[in-house]
């Protein structure tokens, strides 16, 4: 979707969650013992604004501090994993790489977050080490987000050089602060705090649009930015620009993780910007990447494709096979249960969301195999589809039991379940398990395989037969 050059300074970190099954309480104290299951890193900070402009399809360098330490290069790993290539880190010793661990039960429920922040002081000394590494890197740039998380990285020193850097090369400027002063993001292209932190640099509630809106403007003029974005949760966002003030709805519809919103904004944000975008245009797109974002477990990166899809009015439900993967790999690396069915689905009725739901109760995330128009025409003759795939699958991403909709061309899913690898496989009838297709790729890793029984009575074809008769 995106394919400029972004520049990413800020703090780095990285994002440790730890998941595992509760059977007791300890003998030593009364708190639940996990038995650990699995673990997954992944960046936060920075480095996940740095792995969504990746997920964009961005080229993106990332300037940080780390330390010397297991979890510096776990950093490097994982974001080395996230397609994060252009790795500008400053190593130093004495630092020790902010980390937080997040300790998970088996329903995914956090039970304890550990946070390694390092001290924000021995990071605050190498401010000349990181301008020196980040201030060349603004030339080759189309964008340049600032990551501050107060956690030592980006001193007032190093914000407003790299703001005046930006000024004068007319780079475009996108500030996540955290600072309770704003002063050191002045003339920046926009800052994009959330309420809270409105909230506490204007000193007062900010209760509604009216209210938010004042705040902005009185922002945006006072830092002599181009914009000021204020975001608010369910409340959506307040974009003020010089002469006018924007409140744009949230689009979230399912929220299942808040973790890294923000972050979503500040990527697609200076994608956009870098691409050329009007601000009001970016901040539009950035609401809906955000929507996707905490519809999702985790800390999600959204993908090109999936936003490009949402943009143009689709669900963010349906995927494309590469961004499923990648979608379900995640989740797998946390732990979660993938459930695997397919069909034509045309004309959808009651039979189909018995099956439906009964095989999301097999597992977590429920993947949708749907065959495509093509595809339905091979298999049930030229009269059929009824229902045209996107309509197809905009039902079927519609239900609150369906987690992903994928459409394949072929007469069987087989290529979805080998590059999906879920742990269920459900087919609705009275299939044996051997008839099942990617029955044997299941089984042959230690899945599962189970045939629903259908509604008596209640298929495609009988609906239409009674409507000819």
């Amino acid at each position: 979707m995106f394919e400029n050059r972004v520049l990413v300074v800020g703090d780095v970190m990285l994002d440790r969650h730890v998941h595992g099954h509760v059977r007791r309480i300890s003998p030593e104290a009364p708190v639940p013992v996990v038995g650990l299951l699995g673990e997954v890193s992944t960046p936060g900070g920075a480095g996940n604004v740095a792995a969504g402009l990746a997920g964009l399809g961005c080229e993106v360098a990332l300037a940080g501090l780390i330390g010397p330490d297991a979890e510096g290069a776990m950093l490097r790993e994982a974001l080395a994993a996230k397609g994060v290539a252009g790795l500008e880190l400053v190593e130093r010793p004495g630092l020790a790489t902010v980390s937080k661990t997040r300790i998970l039960s088996e329903a995914h429920q956090q039970l304890l977050r550990l946070d390694r922040d390092g001290d924000r002081s021995r990071y605050a000394a190498f401010e000349d080490d990181l301008l020196a590494r980040a201030l060349p890197l603004v030339a080759d740039a189309s964008a340049v987000v600032l990551a501050d998380y107060e956690k030592g990285a980006i001193t007032p020193k190093v914000a407003r050089a790299l703001v005046a850097e930006c000024r004068r090369l007319d780079v475009p400027c996108v500030i996540d602060p955290k600072k309770v002063d704003f002063a050191p993001y002045a003339g920046a292209t926009v800052v994009t705090p959330n309420l809270l932190e409105a909230e506490r640099t204007v000193g007062r509630p900010l209760a509604d649009d009216e209210e938010a809106g004042k705040a902005a403007e009185e922002l945006r003029s006072a830092l002599d930015t181009d914009a000021m974005l204020i975001t608010r949760g369910p409340q959506g966002m307040t974009l003020a620009l010089p002469g006018a003030v924007h409140h744009i709805p949230s689009q979230t519809r399912d929220v299942a993780d808040v973790t890294g919103a923000g972050d979503t904004v500040v990527a697609v944000l200076a994608a956009c910007l870098g691409a050329g975008w009007p601000v009001a245009d970016a901040c539009r797109i950035a609401n809906t990447a955000a929507g996707i974002a905490v519809g999702r477990p985790g800390t999600y990166v959204v993908q090109s494709g999936e936003l490009r899809a949402a943009w143009g009015g689709m669900s963010p439900k349906i995927l494309d096979a590469g961004d499923a993967a990648r979608l379900l790999a995640e989740a797998r690396r946390r732990g979660r249960r993938i459930v695997f069915t397919n069909g034509c689905f045309d004309i959808l009725h009651a039979g189909h969301l018995a099956c439906l739901e009964g095989a999301k109760r097999l597992g977590d995330v429920l993947v949708v195999g749907l065959n495509s128009d093509a595809s339905v025409r091979g298999l049930k003759g030229p009269s059929r589809p009824v229902i045209r795939q996107d309509d197809r699958a905009g039902l079927l991403a519609g239900l609150a039991c369906v987690d992903v909709v994928v459409l394949f061309d072929d007469p069987t899913p087989v290529a979805l379940i080998e590059a999906f690898e879920p742990d269920v496989l459900v087919k609705g009838g009275d299939y044996t398990i051997d008839a099942i297709a990617g029955a044997d790729l299941v089984l042959a890793r230690g899945g599962r395989v189970v045939a629903l029984p259908l509604v008596p009575g209640l298929s495609t074809t009988s609906i239409l037969g009674r409507k000819a008769g």
